[in-house]
């Protein structure tokens, strides 16, 4: 029962994060003494994003940005009076100091907003700079404490899914190879093999950025050494599917060449056809080791004994490998030269 209450508050924290970080942050900015405890929880609330590196990253901004609106405004404010060409004036000022500094654009909204309520309010309330300034930290720090230490987003299960999609998709991939491959190679199917390996690419640079996205959450989190590790392992099996990837996309490139040159027999396509299916059904054993890490075995030697040069080979099969990548190379830029010409 308690498992699934746990379960319940973890996937919706979205739910119940929010309101609670807007509650405590409006208590505990009355009880610093603000006149405007309005500004905690609407910083909190805008503080808490889907991830939390998202989280970090927009509460800082919005922290930095009001500062330096506040501090800017009070100095600048009683010079210039309040109008809409010192509205415009402040904010090209700050615009131009932005972007000396090289700082995001998103740093840049934060401090057109402090200077422009700012300008507003502070005639009409004196607290209201000094408001605005303790009561952000204060919305900006509850929001980030809650969304850490309270069941934090989990990060790292978007990116194990779509390791796993991925994992599932070069699977049929290896096996729709070996159809093509049994049915000699066919020229006429040789593009949607190639539009199938891009989906492919695709999906495994979506599987990297979210990988991407749960290292930067974690980087934040001091109290997530253990997902940090899982992830550190997750991040190496992201290796493994990219280079498997690399591998059918350089045997299908070598099949193709293969079967151009009228070399490729029958026997041929059933030998490879063969090792292909073997080669598919390691990828789907490896995958079941993502979807339970726990109760899976993965035990490739089987695949070994079956995938083997011939012995009258072994002298040569480096050599041929050498000039085939070789031989890529040239055509690379072969190609790109074409490009460039009908550019």
């Amino acid at each position: 029962m308690n498992n699934k209450i746990i379960n319940l508050l973890k996937n919706n924290g979205n739910v119940w994060k929010l309101p609670l970080a807007a509650a405590l942050s409006w208590e505990a900015a009355k009880w610093a003494g603000s006149h405007h405890p309005y500004l905690a929880p609407l910083t909190a609330i805008l503080s808490i994003q889907i991830t939390l590196s998202k989280s970090i990253q927009f509460a800082w901004q919005r922290v930095l940005g009001t500062i330096a609106g506040v501090l800017l405004t009070s100095y600048v404010a009683p010079i210039i009076g309040l109008s809409g060409w010192s509205i415009g004036l402040l904010l090209l000022l700050a615009s131009i100091i932005v972007k000396s500094m090289k700082l995001k654009h998103e740093v840049l909204i934060q401090i057109a907003l402090s200077i422009l309520l700012v300008l507003y309010f502070q005639v009409k309330m004196p607290s209201y700079p000094s408001d605005r300034i303790r009561d952000t930290i204060v919305g900006a720090v509850i929001a980030l404490l809650i969304h850490i230490l309270l069941l934090p987003p989990d990060s790292i299960k978007p990116a194990n899914q779509k390791m796993i999609q991925s994992a599932d998709h070069l699977t049929v991939h290896f096996f729709s190879t070996a159809q093509w491959v049994k049915d000699g190679c066919s020229s006429s199917k040789a593009q949607t093999m190639e539009d199938e390996l891009q989906a492919l690419f695709q999906e495994l640079h979506q599987a990297t950025t979210e990988l991407d996205k749960a290292n930067q959450s974690l980087h934040f989190n001091p109290l997530a050494q253990k997902k940090r590790n899982a992830l550190n392992e997750l991040t190496r099996q992201m290796d493994q599917l990219r280079a498997s990837f690399a591998n059918l996309s350089d045997m299908i490139r070598i099949f193709m060449k293969w079967s151009e040159n009228g070399y490729f027999t029958r026997e041929d396509g059933m030998i490879w056809a063969d090792h292909l299916n073997t080669l598919g059904a390691l990828v789907k054993s490896w995958k079941e080791t993502l979807e339970d890490p726990d109760k899976s075995i993965f035990e490739p030697n089987a695949a070994i004994k079956q995938i083997k040069a011939p012995a009258y080979m072994e002298n040569y099969q480096y050599q041929l490998a050498l000039y085939m990548n070789a031989e890529q190379v040239i055509q690379d830029f072969e190609k790109n030269i074409f490009l460039n010409k009908n550019v």
